[in-house]
Formats: C-alpha cells, sequence, structure tokens
C-alpha cells in the first residue's frame, strides 16, 4: 500500500462575522440570537451550518484552534486560558486577546504559529512525540538532524518527510529558508591541507596529509634509527592509537584529542605536527578556551557531513586533559625516537579549580530519593503497572517504527532492571551492558546470610573479572524483562544478555543489528545494548520519571533526575554502602578499583558521617 504524504492541514479561514459570532459566545450570548444577528443565509450555507449545535461546534472549535496559538506565541497567557476554558468564564481582556489573535493574516503561516494549525493530526502527533511545537522548532529539528531527520520521529516514514521539507519550503517568504543537511555518509579519503579543500575531517577519513605539512621532514625529528616505522605524523598517531586497541573508551579518548591538535596544526596554524614548538602549543592551548565557530556543531556521526571537532568550548578541566593527552602523546614520541624534544614540557596546564573530592560522588542520589524510586510499589512500579505484563509470543516479534509504540510497559520493565542492576551493585555501564545470565548464580544458603542473593561476575576495566551480589528485589526485576523479551530466565546456561532491547527503532543500523535483511525476522535476540544504547535507555528512563506530573516527587528531586548521568548510579551504590558503615576493602572489590586510596573518595564525601560528627560538638542546649 502506497504511503500516504498529504501533511498539509486544511487552513482555517474566518471571516468578520465569525470573530463577531466568537465574542459573543465567549460572552454567553445564546446561539439562537448568535444566527439571527450575525450571520446571513447565503453565509451559512457556505459554511455548512444548519443547525445551532453545528455552528457551536465550528465556534468552539475557532476557540480551540486560536488559544492554542496563543499559548504558543505568549506562554504567560497559557495558566488565564486554560482558567477561562475550565470554568467558560472569559474576561473581557482575555477575549480581546483572543479577537486580536484571530484578527491576524492567516493566509501565510509564521515561524511562531503551532504546527497543529498547518499540519494534519497524523504529523503533528508524532512531532510531539520531539517536543516539536511550533513552525520554527520544526525548522530547527531538520536543520539539526539532517536529510534524515524523520528517523527518531514515530510513524514518520520519508515520504512524510520529504513532504514537509516542500511544505516549508514553499513557504519561505514568512518561514526563513529552510536548511536541510545531506546525511549521506562522507566516502572516500581526503588529502588533508590541500588548496581545494579545508575539509574538518575525523581522523579516519583523513587519507594523506600534503607533503609540505605531513611532518616526514618536520624540525622536531629525531635523527637516527626510529623504533616505530613511522614515514609521517599520521603513521605515529596510528601507531601510538594501536596501544590502546583493547581499551575502546581510552582509544576514542585520545584520538578526540590527537585529531583536533592534528587538524588545528594542518589547516588552521599552517604548520607540520612533528614542528610544532612550545610558542604553538600555547596556541592551541587558548584555541582550545575559545574554539573558531566553524568548528563547534552539534553532535553528528563521525560520518556525517555535519560532524565538527568540538561540540562547544572546553572547561577548564577538558582543557586540561586535552594538554596532559598531548603531553603524554608527544613524550611517547620522544621515546621511540621519532620527535627530538617534547615541546608541552614547557607547556604549563591550563588553570583549574582543584575539588576537595575528584570524582563527582555529590551526583549519588539521596538515599530518600533512591529508596523512592526502587521500594516495592515505590516510582519505578508504578510506572511498570500502568500497562499489564506483556504477552509476546516471540521476543522482537514484530520491528516496531517507534521506540515505545505498542509495549511502554516492556520499555518500563526493561528501565527498571536496568536501574536496579546498576544501582544495586555499583556496575559501570560497560559492564552492565557486558553482563550474561550464565554469569548469574543464586548465593548457596548459608548461616548468618540472608536468602534471596544472586551473585554475578563482571568483566571490568583492565579485563579482571569480578563479583557483585544483587538482591532479590534486582532478579525479580530481571525476570520480569526476560518475560516481556520470551525469554525463560531460569535457564541458567544460556550465553544471553541480561539485559536486551525489547523494541527495535527503525533506523538502519538497529534493524541491521537485530532483524534480518531478507525476511525482516529478529535475529541475535538476547545479544543486549552497547554501552552507549543502555547509556540513552537510561538518560530517557530518568527524564521521563522527571517529567511524569503524576509521581510524588518535589521539584527539587525533579531537576536532579534531570540532570544526572547514569554513572551516578554507581556512586549512588558507593555512598550509600560508606553510610551503611560497610568495610572499605570490601567495598573496593565490589567497585572494582585499583587502589583503595580510589574507594576512600567515598568515605571522605560520606556527608551524613561528617554532620553527625559535627553535631556531637555542638549539642542541643534545649
Amino acid at each position: 500500500m502506497a504511503q500516504h504524504n498529504l501533511v498539509a492541514a486544511d487552513t482555517p479561514r474566518y471571516t468578520r462575522a465569525d470573530f463577531t459570532a466568537l465574542r459573543f459566545r465567549l460572552n454567553r450570548i445564546p446561539t439562537e440570537q448568535i444566527l439571527a444577528r450575525v450571520y446571513d443565509e447565503d453565509a451559512l450555507h457556505a459554511a455548512g451550518i444548519d443547525t445551532a449545535a453545528q455552528l457551536e461546534a465550528r465556534l468552539d472549535a475557532m476557540r480551540d484552534h486560536l488559544v492554542e496559538r496563543v499559548c504558543l506565541s505568549n506562554p504567560y497567557l497559557s495558566a488565564s486560558l486554560a482558567d477561562a476554558r475550565r470554568f467558560n468564564r472569559w474576561p473581557k481582556t482575555v477575549v480581546d486577546y483572543l479577537v486580536r489573535a484571530a484578527d491576524q493574516d492567516f493566509s501565510a503561516p509564521q515561524s511562531d504559529d503551532p504546527v497543529s494549525a498547518w499540519l494534519r493530526p497524523i504529523v503533528f502527533r508524532a512531532l510531539r512525540h520531539e517536543h516539536v511545537q511550533t513552525l520554527a522548532q520544526l525548522q530547527d529539528y531538520i536543520a539539526l538532524r539532517g536529510r534524515r531527520w524523520y528517523l527518531p520521529v514515530p510513524r514518520l516514514g520519508a515520504g512524510k518527510a520529504r513532504a514537509i521539507e516542500r511544505w516549508l519550503q514553499a513557504h519561505a517568504a514568512t518561514l526563513g529558508p529552510l536548511l536541510v543537511v545531506d546525511e549521506t555518509p562522507q566516502t572516500g579519503m581526503i588529502e588533508l591541507g590541500s588548496d581545494r579543500t579545508r575539509k574538518l575531517v575525523p581522523l579516519e577519513q583523513v587519507g594523506r596529509i600534503v607533503p609540505a605539512l605531513d611532518g616526514h621532514a618536520g624540525r622536531n625529528r629525531a635523527p637516527g634509527y626510529c623504533l616505530i616505522a613511522a614515514r609521517h605524523d599520521l603513521d605515529a598517531i596510528q601507531a601510538y592509537l594501536s596501544r590502546f586497541r583493547d581499551r575502546d573508551k581510552t582509544a576514542r579518548a585520545y584520538q578526540k584529542e590527537l585529531e583536533r591538535f592534528l587538524l588545528w596544526c594542518v589547516t588552521e596554524h599552517g604548520t607540520a605536527l612533528s614542528a610544532v614548538g612550545p610558542e604553538d602549543c600555547e596556541r592551541y592551548k587558548k584555541f582550545l578556551v575559545q574554539p573558531d565557530p566553524s568548528w563547534v556543531g552539534p553532535k553528528a556521526p563521525r560520518s556525517s557531513a555535519r560532524w565538527r571537532p568540538f561540540v562547544g568550548a572546553l572547561k577548564p578541566e577538558s582543557q586540561r586533559y586535552a594538554v596532559l593527552v598531548l603531553r603524554g602523546f608527544f613524550a611517547w614520541l620522544v621515546g621511540v625516537r621519532y620527535l627530538g624534544g617534547n615541546p608541552w614540557l614547557l607547556v604549563q596546564d591550563p588553570v583549574t579549580a582543584r575539588r576537595d573530592v575528584p570524582i563527582a560522588v555529590e551526583k549519588a542520589l539521596p538515599a530518600q530519593l533512591w529508596k523512592a524510586l526502587v521500594r516495592p510499589e515505590g516510582i519505578l512500579d508504578q510506572l511498570c503497572a500502568k500497562w499489564p505484563a506483556s504477552s509476546l509470543g516471540a521476543p522482537l516479534a514484530t520491528p516496531l517504527a517507534a521506540k515505545d509504540a505498542d509495549t511502554p510497559g516492556a520499555q518500563y520493565r526493561l528501565a527498571r532492571a536496568a536501574v536496579l542492576l546498576l544501582g544495586c551493585s555499583g556496575a559501570r555501564r560497560e559492564e552492565a551492558a557486558g553482563a550474561l545470565r550464565c554469569h548469574l548464580t543464586p548465593v548457596p544458603e548459608q548461616a548468618g546470610i540472608p536468602s534471596g542473593l544472586w551473585e554475578l561476575a563482571l568483566l571490568g576495566r583492565r579485563q579482571q573479572w569480578r563479583t557483585v551480589f544483587l538482591p532479590a528485589r534486582v532478579i525479580e526485576a530481571l525476570r520480569a524483562h526476560w518475560a516481556d523479551r520470551g525469554h525463560d530466565f531460569e535457564n541458567p546456561t544460556q550465553g544471553l544478555a541480561l539485559l536486551s532491547p525489547v523494541v527495535v527503532p527503525s533506523t538502519r543500523t538497529a534493524q541491521a543489528k537485530h532483524l534480518s535483511l531478507e525476511s525482516g525476522d529478529p535475529v541475535l535476540t538476547g545479544m543486549g545494548f552497547s554501552p552507549d544504547g543502555l547509556y540513552q535507555l537510561l538518560m530517557t528512563a530518568l527524564r521521563r520519571v522527571a517529567g511524569d506530573a503524576t509521581l510524588p516527587l518535589a521539584e527539587a528531586e525533579r531537576r536532579l533526575l534531570r540532570h544526572v548521568t547514569p554513572h551516578a548510579l554507581r556512586h549512588t551504590f558507593a555512598t550509600h554502602a560508606v553510610a551503611n558503615e560497610m568495610p572499605a576493602d570490601v567495598l573496593q572489590r565490589l567497585l572494582g578499583h585499583a587502589s583503595l586510596q580510589t574507594t576512600s573518595l567515598y568515605v571522605r564525601a560520606e556527608r551524613a558521617r561528617g554532620l553527625a560528627a559535627v553535631a556531637k560538638l555542638y549539642p542541643d542546649p534545649n
């Protein structure tokens, strides 16, 4: 069946008689009098109005349309208009404002017009899932995400997306030009530093650097035998990054800093990386404080033409980290006799404020909020209880177009299991994403050990295994999540991920990972999340909790949940363990810290114990 791509709604056309009739209705003039006094027979026939009920419906629809438009253009009036509609009391000032809004020119859309005024319900309802309310926000959304902007929007395909773009371009006179960046992945390699291109591209797209700037004869090159087979700077960078091929997170962080510096040397400063001196390093340090605007852009795939080296200006801590990475990189180049000296040794670190506790443990959730989230019948259970348990006949039975369409309960049960797993074990998201069912076993009953505990083996940093312990509460949440997937949790030998998607988004990457390209049937079910995918799941869940007005949360708690990150769940486990006087060496093993000194930071940061100790110095005089 062909896709229906008619997106524009019928434009509302109001006459002077409509304005007058609306004012009369809001002032509670009987509808019969409005029919007799305002409209003539021709106007009624043209509008298709034969009865008083039809006129009331027309005027009420006109009222609602204008109220929506006014609320979006002037949010300060939202509360007044909501009260007026709820109690059907319309003060003269509100009526005047509505009529003035109605009397504007409706022949052409304006940037602050609501999407619902111009596009059909099937379109604007889908866009509301992405918090797109006005036409200006729609244009910004398209400009931000590029040619494939429609992929995250539920039930909005390429045909409707192209129709929306054509409609916006047809009204460029009042809305302004529509910017649609081509998201086609960049193919081929470029020659960095050539006159015909100054493209800012990721390191993997740099085929070669122009000979004058590639560093094969840089003034800082060491004489004699070099320990690495690097002909030029690009080879030297690749050789250094290959040392971290088994540490993906570290490799990505280092590559980001090295590619930024290489791009700056070649495209901004016009010098080879192996020819920079201390004064050049100082210039780059200043560049980090305020990068050139052409280097800054929203986060985009590395294959995209919209990719930029910076998302924004770096914080002092990030500037210092960049300098430390570059200093270590140049020290390695000197050590392997690729360079003769390290110019970064003469560059001071950017000034940063020294924290009392280097780890951001203050981001841990307060004990009261944590208990409200995870206790039985708590906030997470309340969200899951809104939808009955899924009865999917097979995991991922149908490739769903929307992330949470048709299975919101399964999504919330997945989020509950993820929050409990990280918050009750202190696992990192990389470790939780790699946790398998075959690594989870019940703890044998022992004297003094409560029943219901399970132990989970996690592969952590430095490829070291460690064991964490999970209460029955976490196991119950995992069982419910596995029931949604259609998997048998009671089989302990399965090599399936503890946490796995229950919905397949309509993106090529997700469908290629979970669905057969030939038949569309699920494949490799239970293979789990990537660390970034688990991060997005948790971030979305916590923000939905913060935005649900029906949940018993204080405004301060909602603000905290809006800005919290999944790593805060690890801090939550550690700080609450310290508050309950868990020995530091035990906590060190559970968290997988290489040094007891790192674990002791949580002891230093445990605020409640400090307050209690200080309170003993100042007893209550009463």
